[in-house]
């Protein structure tokens, strides 16, 4: 698989990981097949879609070091999402696993994720790289991550 062979090359890093390939919307056994294809053990997380079963999320929390959530739904945020992390968080109780929120910064800090990431910083980080990058070839992507995250917290904060 093209994605295997280029990811290869980059894993060997300590702390570097990838997200499992899967298809959005197919049923959690055929998910769970591609899981056996990995063949990066721990430096995979794989993803549990909000609408599938809790029983799933809880199983891949037991397998992996780190699951990643992805939103199927309505926007994330909206009353629908906090709806289900309700759900989550009551199956969950007090200790939560490594979570990644897939395009989450803007519920980044409403829930313990261990981390979350963007679309929009993929799509748009382009435009802000400078060749006035000062040695650094990702300081203006790292400065609209900061950004965007950032948005939030002072959102929080001014509340």
């Amino acid at each position: 698989m093209p994605y295997y062979r280029w990811l290869d090359a980059r894993l060997w890093h300590p702390g570097r990981w990838a997200i499992i390939p899967d298809a959005p919307g197919a049923p959690s056994q055929l998910n769970d097949g591609y899981l056996n294809d990995w063949p990066f053990g721990q430096k995979g997380a794989p993803v549990w879609h909000m609408d599938g079963p809790i029983e799933r999320l809880l199983r891949l929390c037991e397998r992996w070091d780190r699951v990643c959530l992805g939103w199927t739904g309505p926007k994330v945020g909206a009353h629908d999402y906090r709806a289900r992390m309700d759900e989550v968080g009551t199956a969950l109780g007090n200790r939560w696993p490594v979570l990644h929120m897939l395009r989450g910064t803007a519920v980044a800090f409403d829930y313990p994720f261990a981390s979350a990431d963007s679309t929009s910083l993929a799509q748009n980080g382009w435009r802000y790289d400078t060749s006035l990058d000062f040695g650094d070839p990702w300081a203006g992507r790292r400065a609209y991550a900061d950004r965007l995250e950032g948005k939030r917290r002072r959102e929080e904060l001014s509340a």
